[in-house]
């Protein structure tokens, strides 16, 4: 009895003992406090100081929490942890709210300090009843020091995406759009030309575009040469003669071809709609027409331009339940970290991505939202192709929505490069390029819900892939991919078309299995289009009221030993390693074209199939014009049960449509 006595005393006894391992933060504390619940720090920065500190009296199995009270944390440069500032697997180190609290990370200045457009301005005179309602905002005012003028970057046909930063304005913590022209749709210039210097000019059909001479930093934000490339301009000149917009260089990587759409921002004398702003950054000033009555407004401009978080080379810490929002770069950056975990964060009103991460391992992102984006939602590069290690890199259950607001293509909702990545359980959507981008190698894309994406731009997927016959090894399954492409009016009058799964030049070896395409096909594409790819594997998919089921864009022996030239040097260099886990591979320049598809269920579709060569495999499918029985598929679940002995006949396996989407 004594020892089961002294067996049930020694926990309390230990916990007792131990001390309170929890660092407070508070916007209200002070940086001379020592971080008691009593008296908390005022900064993340003192609090890591605090913890080098504290690790060093850990026990094994204790972890040390930076615990933050509610309200708001401006940064003017963002929060960084390097390895100093890292747990391990004994102590981990855990960054949450405290109890519920809503702890808000902004890189915003507040903006209380305002005046109405005089009636002496040209922007009033030339429409009172507008500019009676116009702000004037003298950022001399404010503690920024440096006014330079707007320059943005877009895709430019490069997938390393350039540097730049925007300083965003916010009203009642939305981001409000730059002054647009024209409001809805686009332009389109007429012709290319260059002065003796070598300058480029665009000869623009508008005469509306001649008033414009005195602004001081126009953008153009355009397709210049491909409908899939999007890429801004700077204008450093009007010729207003010959109609012509000349540009500042360095131009985009494409260059120009005539009769391709473009829209203009940042002009002042065309804010004309509630919520739009321009910037002078010679007079210091912002314009911009409120949509809403001032009383209860919130002005607030995102001047941190380095990312709200970094983490370098860090490993075994958690972010719980913060959020993180108004930066005028990126939201978190992961370089060379491991065993790191964002639990149920939100990331919102940044003018790049919310989340980059580069190299690192066993890094889990698990409910977090992630909206209103200058970009995308998260980029990857982790794991490595030389060795097909993987990156173990997690996307659970996450809602990724309203991206691209500044660059539109090529900023997906989730872009993974390198190996070994698992995307489950996400719903992405309002996206005008793809909701995914996945390139490398053993990726898993399951159980995700995908709508509402590819709506701008052209030849594009839901979900992207493109370029090398050795990324193998993905499986796509058990997702829903449905209402892709413009919601209404086609803007971009696309010549290609949209898919829901896109293999794109010479694509390979992978598998679709299980998925549900409703109405995500269009122009050339069907719901998966396959370019000059082989051995890929289609099966067990529903593919219904779609356009098209399977598009194919067969390729000849010598584009397939052209095109593929690099990526055959690379396998020459990993023969074995590649070989062993992709035996394909030992013929990658034959069976050309040869792709598999079976045991899926077209159902009302228009066409099942676009440009079927005779070398695909196409066996064991279920066509059916329309659902045969009163309802459709939709109120079913998908379980199809009403055709249960066709599917039988076909080996269907019923799909967890149930299971698709956010848990």
């Amino acid at each position: 009895m004594k020892a089961l006595f002294l067996l049930l005393l020694f926990p309390l006894l230990f916990s007792l003992g131990r001390k309170d391992n929890i660092i407070y933060v508070s916007p209200d504390g002070n940086d001379h406090n020592k971080g008691t619940l009593a008296a908390p720090v005022a900064t993340v920065a003192q609090a890591q100081q605090l913890a080098r500190g504290m690790k060093k009296k850990l026990s094994p199995g204790d972890t040390l929490t930076i615990c933050l009270r509610g309200g708001t944390y401006r940064l003017q440069e963002g929060i960084l942890l390097q390895a100093g500032d890292g747990g391990s697997h004994d102590n981990p180190i855990v960054y949450r709210s405290y109890k519920g609290e809503q702890v808000t990370l902004s890189g915003a200045i507040r903006l209380d300090k305002y005046a109405r457009l005089s009636p002496a301005s040209p922007l009033y005179r030339k429409d009172p009843a507008t500019g009676r309602k116009i702000l004037e905002i003298n950022l001399g005012e404010t503690v920024l020091a440096s006014f330079n003028p707007l320059r943005l970057a877009g895709f430019n046909g490069e997938e390393a995406p350039k540097h730049y930063t925007l300083r965003q304005l916010f009203c009642n913590g939305r981001a409000m759009p730059l002054s647009r022209w024209p409001n809805k749709g686009f332009t389109n210039f007429s012709e290319v030309v260059k002065d003796k210097s070598g300058k480029t000019g665009i000869v623009y059909q508008d005469p509306h575009i001649s008033g414009w001479t005195g602004e001081p930093n126009i953008l153009l934000h355009g397709y210049w040469y491909h409908l899939w490339a999007d890429a801004w301009e700077q204008v450093a000149g009007i010729d207003t003669n010959r109609h012509v917009l000349w540009l500042v260089p360095p131009y985009n990587h494409y260059t120009f071809r005539k009769d391709h759409p473009f829209a203009a921002y940042n002009v002042i004398s065309e804010i004309d709609h509630p919520g739009e702003w321009a910037y002078d950054y010679r007079d210091k000033k912002i314009w911009f027409y409120p949509p809403e009555d001032l009383q209860d407004t919130t002005l607030e401009l995102s001047v941190c331009e380095s990312p709200l978080l970094t983490l370098d080379s860090v490993e075994w810490v958690i972010f719980r339940n913060l959020h993180f929002e108004m930066g005028a770069a990126a939201g978190v950056q992961i370089t060379g970290s491991r065993h790191i975990r964002l639990e149920r964060c939100d990331l919102n009103g940044l003018s790049r991505d919310g989340i980059l991460i580069e190299g690192g391992r066993d890094i889990t992102i698990i409910s977090c939202r992630i909206n209103d984006m200058g970009r995308g939602g998260i980029r990857i590069n982790a794991g490595s192709r030389e060795t097909l290690a993987r990156g173990d890199v997690v996307i659970d259950n996450c809602h990724i929505y309203d991206l691209s607001h500044i660059d539109h293509t090529y900023t997906p909702g989730i872009w993974a490069d390198g190996t070994g990545t698992t995307i489950r359980h996400c719903r992405i959507h309002d996206v005008p390029s793809s909701a995914m981008r996945i390139n490398g190698n053993d990726h898993l894309i399951e159980y995700n819900e995908l709508f509402r994406v590819v709506t701008e731009s052209d030849d594009q997927g839901a979900i992207d892939m493109w370029g090398d016959p050795t990324y193998r090894g993905n499986v796509f399954r058990y997702n829903y991919i449905h209402d892709t492409g413009p919601q209404g009016q086609d803007r971009m009058h696309a010549i290609t078309g949209r898919a829901g799964i896109r293999f794109d030049d010479a694509i390979s070896g992978n598998r679709v299995y299980g998925n549900v395409f409703r109405n995500c096909s269009g122009g050339h594409f069907g719901a998966i289009q396959i370019h000059g790819g082989k051995e890929n594997l289609i099966r067990n998919n529903i593919f219904y009221q779609c356009s098209a089921g399977i598009s194919f864009t067969p390729w000849s022996f010598k584009h397939w030993t052209d095109y593929t030239k690099h990526s055959q040097e690379f396998l020459a260099q990993h023969q074995d390693l590649y070989v062993s886990r992709y035996p394909e591979l030992t013929h990658l320049n034959e069976n050309l074209n040869v792709n598999t598809i079976t045991g899926n269920v077209f159902l009302a579709c228009d066409q099942v199939t676009l440009r079927q060569p005779k070398t695909v495999i196409f066996r064991d499918n279920l066509i059916l014009d329309k659902y045969p029985t009163p309802g459709n598929p939709e109120q079913d679940r998908y379980s199809l049960r009403s055709i249960k002995e066709k599917l039988e006949k076909i080996g269907f396996k019923p799909v967890p449509f149930g299971e698709m989407g956010m848990k």
